[in-house]
């Protein structure tokens, strides 16, 4: 890149990675980010690397994933973040897809998933081209084997060997509550808590019940 590339460039060039995630399960995450985070930190030494700009999409910040935050590119830069869909936002979407819930049921889909962006879509798109009911989907969402059982054991597998990310998960649902600022920074970044002033939560009844259940002890 320094050597070959961007000399040849007359002008800027920017690299876009999209679901980046597909790489925090490789042996070579750690090298592949750190060498990003390199290139960024060149721009501050060398002229030439202010040619480049990187945008990384990713479905959750991976912080969980990445040991050193120092190696990490996503903890630099401008951060653009999704926020949740509101309950307007729920309806709108609802209506868009021909209305698959009930306007009663809209109340128990924000309740179940908190108007994550992803979940909220699927669970509009399952009902809405007929591959589920909206009470089936309600009462299995929680379930390995159910609607949303990859992407819970997506969040799951994340957390495997990280005894602290494991303990602060139980502790915020069980108590709201976590006693280390850096478990929640991460926990939060990844996409699974919400930070309501002095209080943690579940980002959604779905992880609650889904990691009550799979993180027991």
């Amino acid at each position: 890149m320094g050597r070959h590339l961007l000399p040849k460039v007359g002008g800027s060039l920017v690299l876009a990675l999209d679901e980046v995630e597909t790489i925090f399960d490789t042996d070579f995450r750690t090298d592949f980010f750190g060498m990003l985070r390199s290139w960024h930190n060149s721009r501050a030494s060398a002229p030439i690397w202010k040619k480049l700009d990187l945008a990384l999409v990713t479905s959750t910040e991976p912080y969980q994933l990445i040991g050193n935050l120092n190696q990490s590119p996503f903890n630099v830069g401008t951060q653009i973040e999704l926020m949740d869909f509101t309950p307007e936002q729920v309806a709108d979407l609802n209506h868009r897809h021909g209305s698959p819930l009930h306007p009663e049921q809209i109340p128990e889909c924000i309740l179940l998933f908190g108007g994550q962006p992803y979940l909220v879509r699927r669970a509009l798109y399952l009902v809405a081209s007929g591959r589920m009911s909206a009470a089936d989907l309600f009462t299995h969402a929680a379930d390995d084997g159910g609607p949303f059982g990859d992407h819970l054991r997506y969040h799951f597998f994340r957390l495997h060997d990280r005894a602290d990310l494991i303990q602060g998960l139980r502790q915020v649902i069980h108590a709201s509550t976590c006693a280390d600022e850096r478990v929640i920074y991460r926990l939060h970044s990844a996409g699974l808590v919400r930070i309501e002033g002095r209080t943690v939560l579940p980002r959604c009844r779905l992880y609650a019940d889904y990691f009550r259940e799979h993180l027991r002890g």
